[in-house]
């Protein structure tokens, strides 16, 4: 079995702490790294090597607290805060019968968190813990996670397998060899359909370079590419087809303009260079987006489907009146978001001023301006 501190030593000498937190909806056959992220199989790790001090459950009269009375109770301690994750059901086992992820943050005053009395610091802690992580997750969506097929998004991280929305992560320290397990409810909301995502070799090998490439950069390109990413699993995750279309475009709207809000007609003058083969396809891009966005009839009146959204208030089931054109278009718009992500990812290290003059140059390659 793995041990991490052995995995981490480097790391851990140099004060850094360790942080593992589970995975769900996602199948790993063999460990691998992307970056400082490291993913493991279930039962490849040795958690106990971690040495992780259980919480303890609030008694009354000798009985431990049930959920119904849970609710009823004013407790304000640090035997509250135990309470409150082990609840939650998050323990060992939930470490060792899930998919991990395991990385280490410098930013994390232990002294503070030991004596932390209350749950909501624990709930702080743990938001945070989920966003850095999902910065990995967040890459390997773009690459692996189509928006036709909602069955392929794994959880978030942090959940685990029964984990009913809860999210739960274990934080060691070398200096005190021993961990803690701290849980609560930080989402909102959860993928339930299908089963989820498969990560090996076989699907981490061909983007490799990309991705570490993103989780890297100090690029001012690369932080907006990683926004970007962060709004592109917003968009796979969006339940409603009608709000997902309109994230979709506010996600081009953003990719185009990072800093400022342009009407959509100059928006795609932004997004069709990363897309278009020739001029030809220019443009058909352009009467594309056109009907994308607001078009009119010879009779004046609006056709093109996010105006009819956002100020007829139309769903795009409506407008399309059948689910596989519905799904034809959210992989379309997709593919759209995709070409101009990747450009950003190729060229990360820009500044945006450099990435706004390879635009110039595509387009007059294209012979539009």
């Amino acid at each position: 079995m793995v041990k991490l501190v052995e995995e981490f030593r480097s790391e851990l000498r140099h004060g850094n702490h360790l942080v593992v937190l589970p995975l769900s909806r996602v199948l790993i056959e063999d460990s691998f790294n992307i970056g400082k992220y490291r993913f493991y199989p279930i039962g490849e790790v040795d958690i106990n090597s971690l040495r992780p001090v259980p919480n303890q459950f609030l008694k009354i009269g000798g009985n431990e607290i049930n959920d119904d009375d849970w609710m009823i109770l004013d407790f304000k301690s640090e035997e509250l805060r135990e309470a409150a994750t082990a609840i939650t059901g998050a323990g060992p086992d939930v470490f060792k019968t899930n998919p991990l992820i395991a990385f280490t943050v410098n930013n994390l005053d232990w002294d503070e968190f030991l004596e932390a009395t209350t749950h909501d610091y624990d709930k702080k802690i743990l938001r945070s813990l989920t966003r850095e992580a999902e910065k990995a997750m967040d890459i390997l969506k773009f690459f692996l996670c189509k928006a036709d097929l909602i069955d392929t998004l794994p959880g978030t991280v942090g959940t685990w397998n029964g984990s009913n929305g809860f999210s739960s992560a274990l934080l060691f320290n070398i200096d005190d060899y021993e961990s803690y397990i701290i849980a609560g409810s930080v989402i909102t909301h959860t993928v339930v359909k299908g089963i989820g995502l498969e990560l090996g070799l076989n699907e981490i090998e061909p983007n490799r370079e990309a991705c570490e490439a993103v989780l890297s950069t100090n690029g001012e390109v690369g932080a907006i590419v990683k926004m970007a990413l962060a709004m592109h699993t917003t968009f796979l995750e969006t339940n409603n087809p009608t709000t997902q279309f309109v994230k979709a475009m506010t996600l081009l709207e953003f990719l185009a303009y990072p800093d400022d809000f342009e009407k959509f007609e100059k928006v795609r003058k932004e997004i069709t260079p990363h897309i278009a083969k020739d001029y030809n396809h220019y443009l058909k891009l352009k009467d594309r987006f056109n009907e994308l966005t607001g078009k009119k009839d010879e009779a004046g009146k609006h056709i093109g489907y996010r105006t009819r959204i956002v100020h007829i208030g139309d769903d795009i089931e409506d407008i399309l009146g059948d689910e596989t054109e519905v799904n034809k278009v959210m992989l379309e718009v997709q593919i759209y978001i995709g070409k101009v992500i990747e450009d950003m990812i190729e060229n990360h290290e820009m500044t945006w001023s450099e990435f706004e003059e390879l635009r110039r140059q595509k387009k007059e390659l294209l012979g539009i301006i």
